[in-house]
């Protein structure tokens, strides 16, 4: 995957087709809308070794988003190349428009309130305030 070279952080975007209660690992068992969501992401190590395990699947649940992948799907992946890691100021931009579903999600390994966003609702298959 030559596309995947370099590192930095990325956006994933995610549609949840119906509502449903997931257990997120410590966290808990939330409740979650169904819609579209944005979750954010560092691959510091290279977008080759993390982005791939979101399109084919995690052989085992590691993060916060390995739980809500088993049930939405993913649409698409933005890829923020950095030297930096910057995952915390993409999410707290993110933050200043979408709200964050669950508090630590994501995140707990920064000072961010959350690194999941949800965008909207799905209304007879269209999503508002996706452009």
């Amino acid at each position: 995957m030559s596309s995947l070279r370099g590192k930095g952080a990325y956006i994933l975007f995610l549609k949840l087709p119906s509502a449903k209660k997931i257990r997120v690992g410590r966290l808990g068992k939330f409740h979650f809308k169904p819609g579209i969501y944005l979750y954010v992401g560092s691959a510091m190590k290279g977008f080759n070794t993390r982005i791939p395990r979101y399109i084919n699947g995690p052989v085992r649940k590691h993060w916060h988003i390995d739980y809500l992948l088993e049930f939405a799907e993913l649409l698409a992946v933005l890829l923020i190349p950095s030297d930096e890691k910057i995952e915390e100021k993409v999410a707290a931009k993110l933050g200043t428009v979408f709200s964050s579903p669950i508090k630590g999600f994501g995140s707990s390994d920064t000072s961010s309130y959350a690194h999941l966003f949800y965008l909207s609702d799905i209304k007879d298959g269209n999503e508002k305030g996706v452009v």
